[in-house]
């Protein structure tokens, strides 16, 4: 299966990895692309993890990207799908191995997709939406509210 988005049933308690969208909020205020979650024994990510991730996002240079196109997932999920993709699944497949104890969406699928979950009733704009990643941010969502736990710039060891 290769749809990786949380389904409706999603807990209402998880911690992740993700990169922030500002770019695309005029689609969804949450917008975001999900490198790893969960993430952190009991959704709670400890000091040395924490100084792990800072560590791997400091060697990650900044990119750009393009939201280039509305996908749907078979569940009927719709996301906005970014090139270069590749990218994202590397970075992805690198914190999989650095964490393999949280493997991505729990293991749930054999192929995970990067992606920007959008909702139904979503507004899309022209496309390509283009935008840059510049940090990776750790966040806790519970109940619908989101906290930010951490942000690592990407590219910081060379700076």
């Amino acid at each position: 299966m290769t749809q990786p988005a949380l389904p409706d049933s999603a807990p209402s308690l998880i911690t992740g990895i993700v990169v922030i969208v500002p770019e695309a909020r005029a689609v969804v205020a949450s917008a975001h692309i999900t490198l790893l979650a969960p993430f952190g024994k009991d959704q709670e990510p400890t000091r040395d993890e924490l100084s792990e991730l800072e560590r791997y996002f400091a060697d990650q240079p900044p990119f750009p990207y393009e939201l280039t196109q509305v996908c749907t997932f078979p569940t009927g999920i719709s996301y906005l799908s970014p090139e270069p993709v590749a990218r994202f699944s590397r970075m992805t497949h690198d914190l999989h191995q650095l964490f393999p104890e949280y493997p991505p969406y729990g293991g749930q699928f054999d192929l995970v997709v990067p992606h920007l979950t959008i909702p139904d009733d979503a507004r899309v704009g022209p496309l390509p939406i283009r935008a840059y990643a510049r940090e990776a941010t750790v966040f806790h969502l519970e109940d619908g509210a989101y906290t930010e736990l951490a942000v690592f710039p990407l590219g910081a060891s060379a700076a």
